[in-house]
């Protein structure tokens, strides 16, 4: 499977507070519960961990793993939350969830340029 991630500018996205995409703001929101929407159809997520990536200049890299149901393909989703709002973020399955039984694993990798 093609690893993919994408460079964003946290200031850039409109309605959506540069804190919240942060990583430290994704730290806040672990075991917190997201829909995931690709359409109108809505999938329960669990954010299970943040994962700090490579230090780079003017960089912050870290990946979001979610836990849930089998059954999400690779794509683009609407992620809502109750605390953060709703963002869009590239999504990919991740294999399975740990060995508590916790369904699918979903990746999604931030770049962010900061």
């Amino acid at each position: 499977m093609a690893h993919r991630s994408f460079n964003l500018a946290a200031e850039s996205l409109i309605g959506t507070p540069p804190s919240t995409l942060r990583m430290a703001g994704f730290r806040d929101l672990v075991g917190q519960q997201f829909i995931a929407y690709q359409g109108k159809r809505g999938t329960s997520l669990d954010l299970h961990t943040v994962r700090p990536g490579k230090e780079a200049a003017h960089q912050e890299q870290f990946t979001l793993l979610f836990t849930g149901s089998p059954g999400l393909d690779a794509g683009i989703y609407e992620i809502d939350n109750a605390l953060s709002g709703r963002i869009s973020i590239f999504m990919e399955p991740a294999g399975r969830g740990p060995a508590t039984g916790l369904g699918a694993l979903y990746r999604a990798e931030f770049s962010l340029l900061v």
